[in-house]
């Protein structure tokens, strides 16, 4: 009888896509193959605290409202709970499915690396530069591929001289643009701005979620994706199209409402899908990614693809891009996880040193 393989699922955190992640969670635990796997899932309180397996069960059999379901627990922190840390010693390799802060930004992925434990996704310095989306444009740019235009600002300068920052977006982006925070997902915190009148509020709105915010240029355009998967020779999906009813693919829209609806594969003009593809797994590379993520694009009308961003924590629910367009190319849901946690394993052998240890 073949040994089970214990994988350990983290989710909830402390970011703005808490319930975005519990949603992914619950579908993972109960999609993933159960004649290969155990799943010990680990909730993740907003408060950053751990709860263990049990906790986490009890809390997952809460008559909750779909996206309305948090992990809520008044327990001390990681350190303190040495039942979190047993059980977490007990696995054999994690998915995390933490969005945004102490998930996905690197952090999460540090700490399971210092752990000695494998773990699904991008390392440390790929999922740091996953979240931050000025520092991967820089890279794309580096790599050679077209991006949208825009401007990296900090805090501090916004307030020293908001109208002399103002007349400088204008002469180089113009309105409308979009003012995002550069650490985020989701769209959270993202606003279409009209004219100079807008700019207060959406600075507002983006510096309230990181103290570095990117403005860019609107172009109208269409919204595909693209999925990559593998470690040293990435493989791309086919191409999927965001349509949506209002100004642009917000979080309601994503997650709460049935305005947008996600086309696989897109219907695109010969030639054009081909380069979407190779632009995907060059931006895979150009970040150093591993195991999976996604490569949003905006396609002119021209057929000119411009890179918006990478996720390297991608929605992972069996309805969201990521997946539907893996489905689109023969992988199911099921075989998805699965081969992810293959990767995993992978990217965890091969780094392992000679005499045991793994490579910093």
């Amino acid at each position: 009888m073949t040994t089970k393989l214990r994988l350990g699922v983290v989710f909830g955190g402390q970011s703005v896509e808490h319930e975005v992640s519990v949603v992914s969670a619950m579908e993972m635990l109960q999609a993933a193959d159960p004649a290969r796997f155990e799943t010990v899932p680990f909730g993740v309180t907003r408060e950053g605290r751990w709860l263990t397996p049990d906790e986490t069960r009890a809390q997952l059999d809460r008559p909750d409202a779909l996206f309305q379901k948090r992990i809520e627990a008044d327990v001390p922190p990681l350190l303190q709970r040495g039942s979190v840390l047993d059980a977490l010693r007990g696995v054999d390799a994690v998915f995390p499915l933490v969005h945004g802060v102490n998930g996905e930004d690197g952090t999460l992925q540090g700490m399971l690396e210092m752990f000695g434990i494998p773990y699904a996704g991008c390392g440390v310095a790929a999922s740091a530069i996953g979240m931050d989306k000025a520092l991967q444009k820089e890279l794309f740019v580096r790599a050679g591929l077209n991006v949208t235009r825009g401007i990296t600002l900090v805090e501090r300068r916004w307030d020293a001289d908001r109208d002399a920052v103002a007349r400088e977006l204008e002469a180089t982006l113009g309105y409308p643009a979009f003012v995002k925070p550069s650490n985020g997902g989701s769209s959270v915190g993202v606003t279409r701005v009209r004219s100079r009148e807008d700019l207060g509020d959406a600075m507002r709105a983006a510096f309230a979620l990181d103290r570095k915010v990117l403005v860019e240029q609107a172009l109208s355009v269409r919204e595909v994706e693209c999925g990559v998967l593998g470690n040293d020779a990435p493989e791309t999906s086919p191409i999927g199209e965001i349509v949506t009813a209002g100004e642009f693919y917000d979080y309601n829209a994503k997650y709460l409402d049935d305005s947008a609806s996600l086309v696989a594969p897109a219907e695109l003009p010969d030639g054009v899908a081909a380069q979407l593809q190779r632009d995907a797994a060059r931006a895979f590379e150009a970040i150093d990614g591993s195991g999976f993520a996604r490569v949003d694009f905006f396609l002119t009308a021209d057929g000119k693809p411009l890179i918006n961003e990478i996720n390297t924590l991608p929605g992972f629910r069996a309805v969201s891009m990521f997946p539907l367009l893996w489905s689109k190319a023969g992988i199911a849901y099921r075989e998805l996880i699965s081969r992810i946690v293959d990767l995993a394993l992978e990217r965890f052998q091969r780094r392992r040193s000679p005499q045991g240890g793994a490579h910093a």
